[in-house]
């Protein structure tokens, strides 16, 4: 691409609306524009269903309620990328798109905030929790049964907001509090070991369409390898299991000496059931990593846990 066509070259990017959708994008952009600084991007905010549906807990939604749109407008050319939290796209990508690149994962840990400023094994027994996530409530009332688990919804503004009232205290995601520069108010950073994350927490996804192949190449110049290894890894655990919203599952990985090292867990609601695994795979077949570290909690009998 000669520099006359590089300077017309423009990129309309699909993203949802809130605070942290946007950061996300600015993050995106920073990072892109060192890469390729001569074409010109755009942002154009998509409302999703899970955003209309802010009162639905997330127990009942399917994974994709906060790309589906943005995917549609994708695949009919109203925008040419579309940007999102990798832990939201479902594990069986729409077959007319691909995850062309993700950026650098961000702390893929669960934070504590809460009133007393306490870490979670601290706080006082009968205090409600807030979470909107099936998989925390889980790891919650396995480790801390004495607590309240309640449903919250609305973005992370929203949820900080209850505490204090109708909510002693809530679990969100560290690296969306990263991006917003609100890291401040974390109570308690819970080890991966202790509360292990949902699959592609931390990590910012950039689709494109399959056909487009010229934006596909342009795109990756941004990707960080080891995370999009780690990703599909997770996200092939997820696919294998048929993992959606409503069953708690949890994976995470990371590399170690040139080896996926990944850890995959399903459990009951209540958290009292579990199947937990770790294995290590090559950092050139991450997709079969994932499969194989799936199949072997199935082996195992995690698909006799109601809901899998």
């Amino acid at each position: 691409m000669n520099a006359t066509k590089a300077k017309d070259k423009a990129l309309r990017i699909g993203t949802r609306s809130s605070r942290l959708a946007t950061a996300q994008v600015d993050e995106f952009i920073s990072v892109f524009s060192n890469h390729v600084p001569e074409i010109e991007l755009s942002m154009i905010p998509i409302k999703t269903e899970g955003d209309i549906k802010k009162d639905m807990p997330l127990s009942e939604m399917q994974r994709g309620m906060f790309v589906r749109e943005i995917e549609q407008s994708l695949i009919s050319k109203h925008i040419d990328i579309a940007i999102h939290s990798a832990k939201d796209i479902p594990p069986d990508s729409n077959p007319g798109l691909q995850i062309s690149a993700m950026l650098k994962r961000a702390d893929p840990r669960d934070v504590m905030i809460n009133k007393w400023n306490l870490p979670l094994d601290e706080i006082p027994d009968g205090a409600t929790i807030g979470t909107s996530s099936p998989r925390r409530a889980a790891f919650i009332s396995n480790q801390r049964p004495q607590l309240i688990v309640k449903h919250i919804r609305g973005n992370v503004d929203t949820r900080i907001k209850k505490i204090g009232n109708g909510y002693d205290g809530i679990i969100l995601a560290a690296a969306g509090l990263e991006r917003l520069n609100m890291l401040d108010i974390v109570d308690q950073f819970i080890d991966t070991e202790l509360f292990i994350p949902d699959a592609g927490q931390g990590a910012i996804a950039i689709q494109t369409r399959i056909e487009d192949e010229e934006t596909a190449k342009i795109v990756t110049k941004v990707n960080h390898t080891d995370t999009f290894a780690c990703v599909t890894a997770e996200r092939s655990f997820m696919r294998t299991l048929g993992g959606s919203c409503s069953t708690p599952h949890a994976t995470y990985a990371k590399i170690n000496k040139k080896l996926i090292k990944i850890t995959g867990l399903v459990c009951s609601n209540d958290g009292k059931m579990q199947y937990k695994e770790t294995m290590c795979g090559s950092i050139d077949s991450p997709e079969q990593t994932g499969m194989d570290l799936a199949k072997k909690l199935m082996n195992s009998g995690a698909l006799d846990i109601e809901g899998i």
